[in-house]
């Protein structure tokens, strides 16, 4: 049986948000990000995955970074800057963050990210997605995490069912994205079935 839901719902400004893993640092993205994040997002082949354009110009960018720290600012989700040896190499967020719907809590977020082309494959995207499920879960107070992809993209499949995440089904031809209709494969986890992937043995979080 899950656990009731905290009585008082988080303020997320006031949690600690710069996070740091073995060999990652992860820090909600500033205006300052953008000549970081350009080299990427300007890249044609990156985002064929993903819900969002190639960036034609660096106001894109810039008006991007201000999105997402409006919504950090409103409670809704959170997307940090992932960083090795003070390099950036990707990004990842809890986004469409809530605690209430009317009479319902529902205490849930989405998880989202991306590695630049030149840093996958080298396990980063996996250590920093442990640490935000963790942060999910153990900080920010959430019952459930969900998460999808596209059924093509094996790399981030392999993320979310190491991750743990439960498959609860597939949405066909979902989204039209490049002259084709793409399937998308949809998980969630709950905070009573989060396990620590360090162990093997399912634990009870708070």
């Amino acid at each position: 049986m899950s656990a009731p839901p905290r009585s008082q719902i988080p303020t997320l400004s006031e949690l600690p948000l710069e996070l740091t893993t073995k060999r990652l640092t992860l820090r909600p993205y500033t205006l300052d990000d953008v000549d970081a994040l350009w080299p990427h997002v300007s890249d044609p082949a990156l985002p064929r995955f993903m819900s969002w354009n190639t960036h034609e110009s660096k106001d894109v960018t810039h008006e991007y970074l201000e999105s997402c720290i409006h919504g950090r600012e409103r409670g809704v989700g959170v997307v940090w800057a992932i960083r090795h040896a003070g390099e950036f190499v990707g990004a990842i967020g809890l986004e469409g963050i809530k605690f209430q719907v009317a009479a319902w809590r529902v205490d849930r977020a989405e998880l989202g990210y991306w590695t630049g082309i030149p840093f996958q494959r080298k396990g980063y995207m996996m250590e920093a997605a442990s640490e935000i499920v963790r942060f999910g879960f153990e900080t920010l107070g959430l019952h459930k995490i969900t998460v999808g992809c596209f059924e093509e993209n094996e790399a981030s499949r392999k993320i979310i069912e190491r991750l743990g995440f439960r498959f609860i089904g597939r949405q066909e031809d979902d989204v039209w994205r490049d002259e084709a209709w793409h399937t998308h494969r949809r998980y969630e986890l709950l905070a009573s079935s989060y396990s620590d992937i360090t162990t093997t043995m399912p634990v009870r979080r708070p």
